[in-house]
């Protein structure tokens, strides 16, 4: 019994350069050369494509998260990487995906005019960033990077082109008055200023205000124009008293009383849950469990069919208090089918696909 599950990862953004390293956890494979895990060669099937890296489920039964990330663009492009077809893969098992972004990898999306000497400092302090990272030390991490971004900044800087302050304004669609459009405009030039010369505090200062200007101009949705377009229906009872529980809740956030905030919008939710359920009814089992791309034990997927069904008992008779546990439950047993699905970690040196050959 199968079924397919969506991954959402995460990624870290900075300001002048992002980095997504998705995670995984290494696995066996069979060395076909020689003790140091070089030339080792794989066949398979694409089934995810995520640009410089794949998803390739083996001829032999394993999944490998491939690293494509030696190749160049062209070279990606011209391999033509569609889901669904077959490839053989020469290269390197790795422990861990964060392996696959080597300060040779990361060098190349340095900016221009970092020295040799710069070069070299920053070369060191990746591998210590890479090893803290390994051991989840993410402070220690955290500040090696930041000595990488005072080294960096000021290049990525040098060859940074900020919109103009009428391309910017464009974003929001506010009728702001001449006198506030002024002000924004001085405001925004004296943040490139700000960020330009390095002075990061200040320029942090400069946008928000900037922002509050901004979002004076914001004004909540009523309720009826909340629910417009929707297929909520709401009876003719709760009505008034959900549209209170709205207006209450978005009241909290002109006073700015997050602790309230917080309450007024779970009762707001809460009364709104029911109505949600209704226009826009939970998936059945099978379209719940297809969302997994696991091979399902006949007893498993009886356990998973019957907790699934509680789960939509209660949520039909708003009986809310044990859900979390009968989810954590249908969880727990599909993290065994997770654990053994993880994919191998693979860089790839050389492809094959198409009767074409590609080389790192």
């Amino acid at each position: 019994m199968k079924g397919k599950k969506s991954f959402i990862a995460t990624a870290a953004f900075m300001l002048w350069f992002g980095l997504l390293m998705p995670f995984s956890t290494s696995a066996s494979l069979e060395i076909t050369d020689s003790d140091d895990q070089v030339g080792q060669l794989i066949k398979g099937t694409i089934v995810e494509n995520w640009g410089s890296e794949l998803i390739v489920l083996g001829e032999d039964g394993e999944r490998y998260h491939v690293g494509l990330h030696t190749f160049t663009d062209e070279q990606l492009q011209s391999m033509n990487l569609l889901v669904g077809a077959s490839l053989e893969i020469n290269g390197k098992v790795l422990e861990n995906v964060s392996d696959f972004y080597t300060f040779q990898v990361y060098v190349k999306w340095l900016p221009a005019g970092v020295t040799e000497h710069e070069l070299v400092e920053i070369e060191n302090l990746y591998n210590q960033a890479q090893a803290f990272d390994k051991q989840e030390l993410w402070e220690e991490s955290s500040e090696i990077w930041g000595q990488i971004d005072k080294i960096t900044q000021p290049y990525y800087l040098v060859n940074w082109e900020p919109e103009s302050f009428e391309e910017y304004i464009r974003y929001f669609e506010y009728p702001f008055t001449s006198e506030d459009r002024v002000l924004l405009e001085k405001l925004y030039s004296e943040w490139i200023a700000l960020v330009k010369s390095g002075e990061d505090e200040a320029s942090y200062t400069k946008m928000e205000q900037f922002d509050k200007i901004v979002n004076s101009y914001y004004v909540e949705p009523t309720f009826e124009e909340y629910i417009s377009g929707s297929e909520l229906v709401i009876s003719e009872v709760d009505f008034p008293i959900i549209k209170q529980l709205y207006e209450d809740a978005i009241q909290t956030n002109y006073d700015e009383d997050f602790e309230q905030a917080m309450e007024k919008w779970e009762a707001f939710d809460l009364a709104m849950r029911p109505y949600y359920l209704i226009a826009y009814p939970m998936p059945t089992f099978e379209e719940q469990i297809s969302y997994y791309d696991y091979e399902i034990s006949d007893k498993d997927y009886v356990k998973l069919e019957g907790i699934y069904a509680q789960i939509i008992e209660q949520e039909e008779s708003t009986q809310y208090e044990s859900l979390d546990d009968l989810w954590m439950e249908f969880y727990s047993i599909l993290d065994s089918y997770y654990t053994v699905d993880i994919s191998i970690p693979f860089r790839a040196d050389q492809i094959v696909i198409n009767n074409e050959s590609f080389t790192a």
